[in-house]
């Protein structure tokens, strides 16, 4: 298992030396105009995106047909992919918290809660993107699956651009942090219960799946 996380780990270094020049760009760009929180949640989106980048490796390498010749299960090669999921996660997390807290030092405006807020929910975010997708790129293969989610990303867009511009005015809210909480765990519980059952999905197709 910590074979096939660190092989995914090595075949990002040099994406990962791009992504580094990309933040640096990003935070010299945005934090002057103290957009901290647009910029770790998108901190977070690339680092999440990284596991699509190692599939495509995969598939360019026909890595999957070597792997199953070796001393592992299919489970542990499907397994290896999420886990791999949640530490690009966490590590975007960490440094959209490090960029938050490098914007509020600069602009001496301090981490605001809006912040922390955009960050748990880019990442939880994040975690449902990850999770349908990779059942899908096992499905459909890496360039049939962007081209999918592109288009499944396109329609929720375009409903919100289209309420945004009838103008129809939301409900008054009498207790905002009450309401933010109960849709920050919600959020949390969605992803999850998706994370877990697009393991299970993966699983089954990954076994079907002739190489």
């Amino acid at each position: 298992m910590k074979g096939l996380i660190l092989k995914d780990l090595i075949n990002l270094k040099k994406s990962m030396k791009t992504l580094g020049i990309m933040l640096i760009a990003f935070a010299v760009l945005y934090i002057p105009m103290g957009n901290e929180s647009f910029l770790s949640g998108m901190v977070v989106l690339m680092f999440a995106m990284m596991v699509i980048t190692t599939m495509s490796y995969d598939d360019m390498a026909k890595w999957d047909t070597y792997a199953l010749t070796m001393p592992i299960s299919r489970k542990e090669v499907v397994l290896s992919k999420y886990l791999l999921l949640l530490m690009l996660d966490l590590t975007g997390v960490v440094l959209a918290l490090v960029l938050a807290f490098v914007g509020s030092f600069f602009t001496g405006t301090g981490i605001t809660v809006e912040t922390l807020m955009s960050i748990f929910i880019v990442l939880m975010i994040a975690v449902i993107f990850g999770s349908v997708l990779i059942p899908m790129i096992y499905k459909f293969g890496t360039e049939k699956a962007r081209l999918m989610i592109i288009l499944c990303a396109a329609v929720p867009t375009a409903v919100v651009l289209g309420l945004a511009q009838l103008n129809i005015p939301f409900p008054a809210i009498d207790n905002e942090e009450t309401v933010f909480g109960i849709i920050m765990i919600a959020m949390a519980l969605i992803s999850l219960v998706i994370f877990f059952a697009s393991y299970f999905i993966s699983v089954k197709i990954y076994q079907k799946k002739e190489f």
